[in-house]
């Protein structure tokens, strides 16, 4: 960092290095720290806004999935212009960032997370937050901290409710060890998880902030689980002690890793309409897709990182970056298969039949 880089550094963020715990030296420390938010909708994209007005350098957001209006009631850093255009969460929340702070580095991942790429998302950082809307993704991002030594901050939402907990391997509980039974032992739900903005910005502000207090260097206690009950604005903190039997963070078993991802099927997104595929190898550049697919259909968005089209039915496909397909508009799994193969077979992607891709 250059003399002029310190100073601005120290000008920008006089207030923040007045606060107990953090100081010059913390404002310093943020700035030098990486840190990756999965999942940029309601509590990713808090957290990511957050971390950044804090001074955070480097920021790594990743999420598959698109902007609707749904999302705008509780969703940061987005309007109805990405609503309309159906921009990838990613993308949207990597332009909010820099549109905070134009010196943040962020590098924005449109992808599912699973077992091919968790391990690479976490292996450079300093803390994972989690922003995701599923509990087979928490187990994953999980098993991949606690295997690389990363700190991560656990957080999820329902209705008035959340649950926040810090999470460093090796001095208190994992979330294995918060719920025993891991995933195969949930019952799995793709039910519409009921939200309101205020909820999800409190609890994405908690999670963020033991994030900030971490890279600060005013490591929080692990193993505390915050139970937030907004609508009372009680917030009450329960100790989970690490399970001496843990086979994540006291055996090494790492099972979710271990999991190889489905790939080439089509399924429903969780709590919502529309439906998802990730693709067995990858689709051409946005910029051929563009290219093919602009004599076929009259209605076609392309941007750097997707293309979006509607057919003839009404049904809206939108090609993420090189490997997932999100299908919106669709009545049932025929009707997107059917949409996804008209814009496959006038792209030169692989096509689907019974849910199984043929090439």
């Amino acid at each position: 960092m250059t003399v002029s880089e310190a100073a601005e550094l120290t000008r920008r963020f006089s207030r923040e290095a007045l606060v107990k715990g953090i100081g010059e030296e913390g404002v310093r420390r943020l700035r030098s720290s990486r840190v990756a938010v999965i999942g940029c909708g309601a509590l990713g994209s808090t957290e990511a806004e957050l971390l950044a007005r804090s001074g955070v350098g480097f920021i790594r957001v990743v999420d598959r999935d698109v902007v609707d209006y749904t999302n705008l009631h509780r969703t940061h850093m987005v309007g109805e212009a990405d609503a309309e255009q159906g921009t990838p969460k990613a993308t949207a929340c990597r332009d909010g960032v820099i549109n905070i702070d134009r010196s943040i580095k962020v590098e924005a991942i449109i992808d599912d997370v699973d077992s091919d790429n968790v391990e690479d998302i976490v292996r450079d950082v300093d803390i994972i937050l989690d922003g995701t809307d599923n509990m087979e993704t928490r187990f994953l991002i999980n098993e991949a901290a606690v295997k690389h030594d990363k700190p991560w901050v656990y957080a999820g939402v329902n209705s008035w409710y959340g649950t926040v907990m810090f999470i460093e391997p090796g001095r208190g509980a994992c979330l294995r060890c918060l719920m025993p039974e891991g995933f195969e032992g949930r019952q799995a739900s793709c039910d519409v998880i009921p939200a309101i903005g205020t909820v999800t910005t409190m609890v994405g502000s908690i999670a963020a902030n033991l994030a900030v207090r971490y890279l600060a260097g005013d490591r929080p206690e692990p193993g505390v689980l915050y139970s937030i009950d907004a609508r009372e604005g009680s917030i009450e903190k329960i100790r989970v002690e690490r399970n001496p039997q843990c086979p994540v963070c006291v055996m090494g078993r790492y099972d979710m890793l271990a999991r190889r991802p489905a790939l080439g099927l089509l399924t429903r997104v969780c709590g919502s309409e529309a439906f998802k595929l990730r693709l067995t190898a990858d689709a051409p550049s946005p910029e051929e897709l563009s290219s093919r697919l602009a004599s076929r259909f009259s209605w076609l968005i392309s941007r750097p990182n997707y293309v979006k089209v509607i057919t003839k039915e009404g049904v809206t496909v939108t090609v993420l970056g090189r490997r997932v397909v999100v299908i919106e508009g669709a009545a049932n799994e025929d009707e997107a298969r059917k949409a996804y193969n008209e814009v496959a077979e006038a792209a030169g992607m692989p096509v689907l039949v019974d849910a199984a891709p043929r090439p």
